[in-house]
């Protein structure tokens, strides 16, 4: 999902199970901001930012999905692109249901917001033209996010939303719980919707779902250590291969830590060229097969 402007520019990369129910039209106007928790005293301590406002809500399925592990990697992946948190706050530290109640913050059905499990996050760009506000929270087995983002008017353009699914190839490696169940159940896994073009390191595409699922794995389990491993096919010399491949790896583990938020010091690259092939380099499906990138758990669980 990108959300983009002339001047600023959001990126965010959501879960794959993540739908998009509700997108207003961009309107002129003024957006309450978070600064500080409710108190009897005060109320909700609120900064109006104004500009052209609009409102996204996402519903995003799964067992798995945690409040803290949303807030955590849509945190890193805001500040990772350049964005200032101003204030962040959990449920009762918040002022719960004085506090929800507050601020617009979506509306059901397409928004719940569980008064004991949400969180809430205020970010700002850095020269402050551009605000951000995220309520996150779940209900039952499904995770909820809404996004107030408040651009100046004079170079706000039209968002681009685009799909958080994954490309048919690999649909079943890029669900959240197939992806992560064999990561934990075999140390290991694919990430089959990243493509390379013969002798070139960088990705090929705009659709990293897998990524976006490992983020998210990465930030709810901060003492895990991944290891991505760079893969060829056997076009080459060896030496050439190790090389190319680990560049590959490298490019992934880029695009994880300066794209998605996730800290460094969870991710290893290394390559390995065409060592350890997974099909057949005597034909194209063979050789763009493996051509990949796989994600190996540093301490197996």
């Amino acid at each position: 999902m990108c959300l983009s402007t002339k001047a600023h520019a959001l990126d965010l990369a959501l879960p794959l199970t993540a739908e998009l129910v509700h997108g207003s039209d961009p309107v002129e106007g003024r957006h309450p901001i978070a600064l500080g928790p409710w108190s009897s005293a005060t109320g909700v301590p609120t900064e109006d930012a104004t500009g052209q406002v609009q409102e996204f809500t996402w519903q995003i399925s799964g067992e798995e999905i945690t409040t803290d592990g949303l807030l955590t990697a849509l945190q890193n992946q805001i500040e990772a692109q350049g964005y200032m948190t101003r204030f962040t706050c959990f449920a009762e530290a918040c002022g719960g249901f004085d506090f929800r109640h507050a601020l617009p913050v979506g509306q059901p059905p397409e928004m719940h917001i569980d008064l004991g499990d949400f969180h809430y996050l205020a970010a700002a760009s850095e020269d402050g033209e551009t605000q951000a506000a995220l309520m996150i929270s779940r209900g039952g087995a499904t995770g909820f996010v809404h996004l107030a983002l408040i651009q100046p008017v004079a170079t706000a353009e039209e968002p681009v939303i685009q799909s958080t699914r994954a490309p048919d190839v690999a649909v079943s490696l890029t669900d959240p719980d197939a992806l992560i169940a064999e990561l934990i159940a075999t140390g290991s896994a694919p990430l089959d919707d990243l493509q390379f073009e013969t002798g070139a390191s960088s990705l090929s595409g705009d659709s990293f779902a897998s990524l976006a699922v490992l983020a998210m794995y990465l930030a709810e389990n901060p003492d895990r250590r991944v290891v991505l491993v760079g893969h060829t096919d056997a076009a080459g010399s060896l030496s050439g291969n190790i090389a190319l491949s680990l560049a590959r790896a490298t490019s992934v583990r880029d695009y994880l830590t300066g794209s998605l938020g996730v800290d460094p010091g969870q991710i290893e690259a290394q390559g390995i060229g065409f060592l350890s092939p997974r099909a057949s380099n005597a034909t194209a499906e063979g050789r763009e097969a493996n051509r990949r990138v796989e994600v190996v758990l540093a301490e197996p669980e």
